[in-house]
């Protein structure tokens, strides 16, 4: 039987899983990624932590290839693990998936995009990069995470929420050092940011022994001070909390930073999102100046680095064979075709508010993704979606966004494709129980 040719388009959390578990079903793979590192949001957002979803508070819901990068990441001392939201280092983060890639004969093209693609009559696609190259392929799948692929091949996609379409705010993150983590210890009330049961912002992680600041959400102790600081026209970032803010692991006196908010009607709009990147640099300058000013142990904090790209919460969702709503996830509603299992909150920083709104799953539950939602209603036989953009309402997506159940969809996405192409049949015609059957085998959580 011949080797089938995947290409992933798309090298961010989803993409990156898929890729691997594709290789790993003994396909050839191609992965093109537009930025010039690996990790998307993880690495190139500066989105580096693994929000909760992947625990109950019970167990594990998650395992396969995202457990398999936790513990690496974990040996390598490069993440605090805290089984909530966990920081890691991302340069290490980007390493790690680089080696996990090569060691599977993943054939990575940085600073590519796909450009067109056509299907054939035998179901393989020919597609055509940003370079002049053309490949002849066996399958795709589209992490993007806009559906943009899926969008070329004439698959029908919605913008933003139900109603207006309107999407969530995106921001630009970064990372920041001078943090003087013993006066932040001595200084920030004892009430704020309880992690694993201690009572202060900073705690030493267990395995590193490392001392590490910590903070995420709500606070009374900074939230009055974003309402005076904007009040009295020292701050301008239109945000009623500081999201997060997280030691690095490795690097003593280093922090990133979630704490920016700038509304955008289409993120997939390269104009829109100049404009939107210039206004998310400036409040990087904006909430650096009033970390300065207000918190103890930030005084002397300088930055080091913006993100390579802004951070996009929410575009366009595809049209699939089952859409996946807010109340499946609020009801922890089950699945027979299910490909993975979250518990992470329904999240949605609101469109043209400070505000964010959270619906959290109760301890010991979660919801199920369906494998449907990754195949389009209509569309090439061999073109599977991965991540965010798969078949949902903007509430569910709100949930499963966050990277851990990003890679559990895109290593379902990727072993998917990988068996329908050495079988010969249309992602419709494959059926949900070869793709749990390889789930199960590889260490995937599915009961």
């Amino acid at each position: 039987m011949t080797t089938p040719h995947i290409l992933v388009a798309g090298g961010g959390p989803s993409g990156l899983a898929a890729a691997l578990a594709a290789a790993r079903c003994g396909a050839s793979v191609t992965l093109i990624e537009p930025h010039p590192v690996l990790g998307g949001m993880g690495t190139a957002g500066l989105v580096n932590n693994f929000c909760g979803g992947y625990h109950d508070r019970s167990r594990f819901l998650i395992g396969g290839i995202f457990g398999e990068l936790r513990q690496r990441m974990i040996a390598a001392h490069a993440l605090y693990e805290t089984r909530r939201m966990e920081p890691y280092e991302p340069e290490v983060y980007h390493r790690t998936w680089s080696e996990m890639l090569a060691e599977a004969g993943v054939q990575t093209q940085l600073g590519r995009r796909l450009q067109n693609l056509t299907e054939l009559p035998d179901s393989r696609l020919q597609v055509n990069l940003d370079n002049g190259s053309q490949l002849l392929v066996d399958g795709v799948v589209d992490a993007t995470g806009d559906g943009l692929i899926a969008h070329m091949a004439g698959v029908k996609r919605q913008l933003g929420r139900d109603g207006d379409g309107a999407v969530m705010p995106v921001t630009m993150c970064y990372r920041f050092t001078g943090l003087d983590i013993e006066a932040a210890a001595a200084g920030w009330p004892s009430h704020v940011d309880p992690v694993n049961g201690h009572t202060r912002p900073v705690y030493t992680d267990p395995h590193s022994g490392e001392r590490n600041f910590f903070h995420s959400g709500h606070s009374d102790f900074i939230d009055p001070l974003i309402v005076q600081e904007r009040a009295a026209g020292r701050l301008s970032i239109p945000r009623d909390h500081v999201a997060v803010i997280q030691g690095v692991p490795g690097c003593p006196g280093d922090a990133t930073v979630n704490f920016g908010r700038v509304f955008i009607d289409d993120p997939t709009d390269p104009e829109q999102m100049a404009r939107a990147q210039a206004a998310g640099e400036a409040q990087v300058h904006d909430g650096i100046a009033f970390f300065r000013r207000c918190f103890p142990g930030f005084e002397n904090i300088r930055l080091v680095t913006m993100a390579r790209a802004m951070g996009v919460r929410q575009s366009y969702q595809i049209d699939g064979q089952y859409r996946l709503t807010a109340e499946d996830c609020l009801s922890q509603r089950q699945f027979e075709d299910v490909i993975a299992q979250c518990n992470y909150m329904i999240d949605i920083h609101e469109p043209g508010s400070d505000k964010t709104t959270c619906q959290l799953l109760p301890h010991g539950t979660h919801y199920d993704i369906p494998w449907r939602c990754l195949i389009p209603r209509q569309g090439p036989a061999r073109l599977i979606v991965a991540g965010r953009c798969i078949s949902a309402d903007a509430g569910a997506m709100a949930s499963f966004r966050v990277q851990a159940p990003a890679m559990a969809i895109g290593e379902a996405a990727g072993i998917g494709i990988a068996l329908a192409a050495q079988r010969g049949v249309a992602l419709a015609d494959l059926g949900h129980e070869a793709v749990q059957e390889r789930l199960r085998a590889v260490g995937a959580v599915l009961e």
